[in-house]
């Protein structure tokens, strides 16, 4: 760790750690006071305190002013800046660090062992983290932790990183802490030193195990007088977007075994590279392609390294270098190659003497970025992957009553295949689009005699006109075989090693398609149950989501194919390079697979979809709960079998024993579903409630600035406060108009999403009371 600090004349000092600004003296209160006293005011008398990092003792210095503070728990590793702390800030800190109340540990609080539910307040007060080593106190692992020390009314607050200039680390942190269970509140706060070091607004994050409102934030009672933090206008910075706060639910959880916050913070495609003459053509989309790969890089590092190259590079042929660069540029977005030919273009016109290779040399560095950034494919960033440990929710089996598509349907993955599945796992677990593995499962199945003949499926067979009828027992011999899903393209639609399509229904059952069938499959007798109504609409849904994440293996196999012409040959020599010719040959193996898989899928054997009654709610495809309980289940044909959990009536008004297996399956469904309704509706109350809140406040906010507009003389420049920033009340009036029309939007989609949940979950309690009795 590099401590540095330096002190200006006035006495005012700034500490930096690594060559991160830690405070500045003149604005350190600011920080310190909107990290610690709002996790204190927001639990219930607290008492016990731990601080986490913080060595500096300036957030220490704000919990012991806070009254009934018995004892804090300070944990740092670093020695030397507990010593600085004791020696240099003594005054600066109120000599908090010898404050009788306050134990402190030298150590790595991450493997500190700490007491179960003790502290009535936690604050995390880390450095920033620049290597995956210090990015370990921003995990699940580390937030669970402290989880389990937080007392039950107690209030977690952590110093997070900024939601302005890196978004999606900060949603990522966020998405962290809400993986452990615990409620959470964002908010930021503008430092003006963070600010002139180009940090922009700074984050922090409030959780606990109770809901916590931005209401909250706004009526905030603080017994202690801050010196520069106005906590009241902490609520205002805890507003976000519906756009950011959809990437708080979304961003991926940064854990110790797969973490992706140091990238996300690496990688956020902007830039500070300034094109400063006005006679080349500018080039911001070639500079915003630039992925740094190391933390101690920056971009002002690479441009005076550009700088120094380019005054070297007077010899290189300019007009060939771009001609061969544009040529392998063909697979880019059209924007970049736009910026390349227009580059070409300025070159082939212009006479590149000395005076005029002067005037532009240090952007020669523009065109020498798209060599960067191919470069960069020798090691492909993983932080914007998805996946996940499981699957077989409902989604994909359901809704095509309703749903007009799918989202390969419309759009595809537009991101980096990045994973590490397609080097380490692809043959042996299933993988997705993104390169993640997740958890094996074995579905035992046969093929039934091709999937045509109905009367395969013994008592059900004749529904169909064509098969033998009976009482369900299954009459030929079957050879079910174990089939492993090899590749994910939503979480219950899997394509499997043999070339079949496979959606699981639930623990007790799954569909299988192939050959233009759909049969549903019994896994615990691993029996064919009976063949289902091959719906159009699923078989439109499945080839369009493979076609758009074919076409996304396509891209990438296509600059794999680019980047192993250039260096293939030194894969014997560099391990990185060896694995993307194995990621390479995966996806060319996948784009194979699936293509076959695509044939053997065929087109749906049926001309119409079904098309459902009013009384019929969906609970998988070509299956529905009728009003009465009974459930009505599609043949092929559109033939309609129903059974009430005793009994099934054919098509053909023949009324036989239900099999037992087909009971078994259909009562698993319906768990099932009870059970992810139940999860919407939860999920919806929280969001619904949130959002009233945020409803409520915004109103206060307009109602604010309306009153300000009219004190101020109708002046429509009159700067107030939005937020972090300060702007004309006239725009704060339309910013606030435009969020609380959102929020009203937000509202009612989240309230008809509630009823339909509620609606289908009483269908199906009622159905499963009637066929479990």
């Amino acid at each position: 760790m590099n401590v540095f600090h330096f002190r200006r004349p006035d006495s005012s000092l700034a500490l930096y750690i690594d060559g991160n600004l830690q405070f500045d003296s003149r604005d350190e209160a600011v920080y310190h006071e909107s990290l610690a006293l709002p996790p204190l005011c927001l639990s219930n008398q607290p008492k016990k305190v731990l601080l986490c990092g913080g060595g500096d003792g300036l957030a220490l210095r704000e919990v012991l002013r806070y009254p009934g503070i018995e004892s804090v728990t300070l944990i740092d590793c670093s020695q030397e800046v507990l010593d600085f702390a004791r020696a240099e800030l003594n005054v600066l800190n109120d000599g908090a660090l010898d404050d009788p109340r306050v134990s402190v540990v030298v150590a790595d609080a991450l493997t500190y062992p700490l007491p179960e539910r003790t502290f009535d307040a936690i604050i995390c007060d880390f450095t920033f983290p620049t290597t995956k080593e210090s990015s370990q106190g921003f995990t699940a692992e580390w937030y669970q932790a402290l989880e389990r020390a937080l007392s039950d009314d107690g209030v977690l607050a952590i110093n997070a990183v900024s939601p302005q200039n890196t978004p999606s680390a900060f949603a990522c942190i966020v998405a962290t802490l809400r993986s452990t269970g615990l409620k959470t509140l964002p908010y930021r706060v503008c430092i003006p030193s963070f600010r002139d070091h180009g940090y922009g607004a700074w984050g922090f994050v409030l959780a606990a195990r109770r809901r916590l409102t931005i209401g909250e934030l706004r009526r905030i009672d603080c017994p202690v007088v801050t010196r520069q933090a106005d906590l009241s206008k902490l609520a205002r910075g805890a507003r976000f977007s519906s756009k950011a706060r959809l990437g708080f639910a979304m961003a991926p959880i940064n854990r110790s075994d797969k973490p992706v916050l140091q990238a996300l913070l690496l990688n956020q495609r902007e830039s500070s590279f300034a094109l400063t003459t006005d006679s080349p053509p500018d080039f911001p989309n070639l500079v915003q392609q630039v992925e740094i790969t190391h933390p101690y890089h920056s971009r002002n590092m690479i441009e005076a390294l550009a700088e120094q190259v380019a005054g070297s590079l007077h010899s290189i042929d300019l007009r060939k270098l771009v001609e061969e660069l544009t040529a392998r540029a063909k697979r880019l977005p059209q924007r970049i190659v736009d910026e390349l030919t227009n580059i070409g273009n300025y070159l082939s016109r212009t006479v590149l003497d000395l005076d005029v290779w002067g005037l532009w040399a240090s952007r020669l560095f523009a065109t020498l970025l798209l060599v960067m950034t191919i470069a960069n494919s020798i090691s492909p960033d993983p932080a914007f992957a998805k996946g996940g440990e499981g699957l077989g929710h409902a989604s994909f089996s359901r809704g095509f009553t309703s749903h007009e598509g799918f989202g390969g349907a419309s759009t595809s993955v537009s991101r980096p295949i990045s994973g590490r599945g397609f080097t380490s796992t692809y043959g042996r677990d299933p993988v997705d689009v993104y390169g993640y593995h997740y958890t094996p499962r074995i579905y035992l199945y046969g093929h039934y005699g091709g999937y045509g003949g109905y009367g395969n499926y013994g008592g059900y067979g004749g529904y169909a006109g064509n098969g033998r009828g009976g009482n369900g027992a299954y009459h030929e011999p079957y050879d079910p075989q174990p089939h492993k899903p090899l590749f994910v393209l939503d979480d219950d639609l899997l394509a499997m090693d043999n070339g079949d399509f496979v959606i699981p229904l639930s623990d007790s059952v799954f569909l299988v398609l192939a050959e233009s069938q759909v049969n549903l499959v019994d896994t615990q007798g691993n029996k064919p149950l009976m063949p289902i109504f091959a719906e159009p609409k699923l078989f439109d849904s499945i080839r369009s989501e493979v076609a758009a994440q074919t076409k996304d293996l396509g891209r990438e196999v296509s600059t794999r194919k680019d980047w192993l012409s250039w260096v293939g040959w030194t894969s014997s020599l560099f391990s990185t390079v060896k694995a993307d010719d194995l990621e390479f040959r995966n996806l060319q193996d996948l784009q194979r697979r699936l293509g076959g898989a695509m044939k053997r899928l065929g087109n749906s054997s049926e001309s119409h979809s079904i098309a459902a009654g009013e009384d019929e709610v969906e609970l998988f495809v070509g299956c529905y709960v009728l009003n009465d309980n009974r459930i009505a289940i599609y043949t092929p044909g559109g033939h309609r079998a129903i059974a009430d959990g005793k009994t099934m009536v054919t098509p053909t008004g023949q009324t036989i024993p239900l099999n037992p297996q087909l009971k078994t399956a259909i009562t698993s469904v319906l768990k099932k579903m009870i059970k992810e309704s139940q999860q919407d509706m939860n999920s919806d109350i929280t969001e619904n409630k949130s959002l009233l809140a945020e409803q409520a406040s915004t109103q206060k906010d307009l109602n604010d600035y309306q009153s300000i507009l009219i004190q101020s003389g109708s002046d429509p420049a009159y700067e107030v406060d939005y937020g972090t920033d300060s702007i004309p009340v006239s725009q704060a009036i339309d910013k606030t108009q435009q969020d609380l029309t959102s929020i009203t939007i937000d509202i009612a989609a989240l309230e008809a999403s509630y009823s339909k949940s509620q609606t289908e979950m009483a269908r199906f309690q009622s159905a499963l009371q009637t066929w479990s009795s």
